[in-house]
């Protein structure tokens, strides 16, 4: 018996050798009819051991990258419990095959495919985005024309968070333009799927209209608000501007950027109607900046349409701005500083008594990838 105690207090801090041990003794006292089903048990055991400890989950903060289900069970195939928005905070509690269990901010437990959860790094990056236009006035409306690809960076390498559908509503914020490299030509295949499962919207491999030369491909990228409230990224090329329909075509000989709200004329038949800042830039061209030419499009009670009555050239960079000065209404540009690479200015203009006047201007520093 001494040998045998010595053995039991050599193993009796290690639970799983201390099972298999017992379960071996009984097998022999029950019978030589019970051992395989002891040993199978054992098996078992040994496996639901080792896996638990090879698994072993981390809990944590997630989001929904996009809208999506939530499970009763870790199967596609099980009840579906609610609806999630996108970008719907998750605890992560467990991860099961394909799928994690989570746990919603009222309590709710349940289980989501992988693929559409994101982690810390896409709560912070979605967070800085939504921060980034917190006070900015949208400049220009827009829909999808095609399937687009919805990115939190702008840049064919960068994940995939949604394919959006045509005609899609979207609030343009930024205009950013990314030198295309050549392995982001070659990944930028229709029909590849993007790491969450998403299958990617054509992106084609052509110059966007003024962006680009035989040397540098460029691409066109808008920041954009979609009516759920994300923000993120889209290629223009699956997008088109939608401007109120009687500015669309006020300046054909060029291509219209963004257009803003500035002040509104009360015409006594028709009523209030908006008079806009608008941005153009040339067709065909990559002038280096967003745009170069500012017009102050406004309506004419007389005439009953639209006119010109004001026009600058600039290197403009989006946003257009609110300004106020003295009581009176007006905007804010930045153009590129004519000497320093590393400046803006940053102009203030307001209306008076029918004009648009600048009231200053300063050199501020530049935050953006000069194009």
């Amino acid at each position: 018996m001494e040998p045998f105690k010595v053995g039991f207090n050599r193993f009796q801090n290690h639970k799983l050798l201390y099972f298999i041990l017992v379960s071996f003794i009984c097998s022999m006292a029950v019978g030589c009819q019970e051992v395989e089903t002891v040993k199978r048990e054992i098996i078992l055991k040994i496996q639901s051991k080792l896996l638990k400890k090879k698994t072993q989950f981390t809990p944590r903060d997630g989001i929904t990258l996009r809208p999506t289900s939530l499970y009763q069970t870790a199967n596609l195939n099980s009840e579906i419990l609610r609806k999630l928005p996108a970008e719907t905070p998750l605890g992560l509690l467990d991860k099961v095959g394909e799928m994690f269990k989570v746990r919603t901010r009222d309590g709710r437990e349940g289980y989501v495919e992988q693929k559409a959860i994101g982690g810390e790094d896409i709560i912070a990056k979605t967070q800085q985005l939504r921060k980034s236009i917190e006070g900015m006035p949208s400049q220009a409306e827009a829909v999808t024309k095609s399937k687009a690809n919805f990115r939190l960076s702008p840049g064919r390498q960068h994940e995939i968070i949604e394919v959006l559908p045509p005609g899609k509503k979207l609030e343009v914020y930024e205009r950013v333009v990314t030198v295309r490299s050549p392995s982001s030509e070659k990944g930028s295949s229709r029909n590849k799927q993007s790491e969450n499962g998403v299958t990617p919207a054509d992106e084609p491999p052509i110059p966007e209209e003024g962006a680009g030369t035989d040397d540098v491909r460029k691409d066109v990228w808008y920041k954009v608000k979609i009516e759920d409230g994300r923000v993120g990224y889209i290629f223009t090329h699956n997008m088109k501007l939608a401007p109120p329909e009687d500015i669309a075509k006020i300046v054909p000989f060029m291509r219209m950027v963004a257009w803003r709200t500035v002040n509104v004329t009360d015409d006594p038949d028709i009523g209030a109607k908006s008079n806009y800042i608008v941005a153009y830039a040339p067709i065909g061209k990559d002038p280096g900046c967003d745009y170069t030419r500012l017009y102050l499009v406004s309506w004419s009670s007389k005439l009953k349409r639209r006119i010109i009555t004001w026009q600058l050239r600039t290197t403009g960079v989006l946003p257009i701005t609110d300004y106020h000065f003295e009581g009176k209404p007006g905007f804010s540009v930045r153009y590129l500083h004519p000497t320093k690479s590393d400046k803006l200015v940053l102009a203030n203009f307001v209306f008076n008594k029918g004009t648009v006047k600048k009231v200053s201007e300063e050199e501020v520093p530049s935050t953006i990838d000069l194009h």
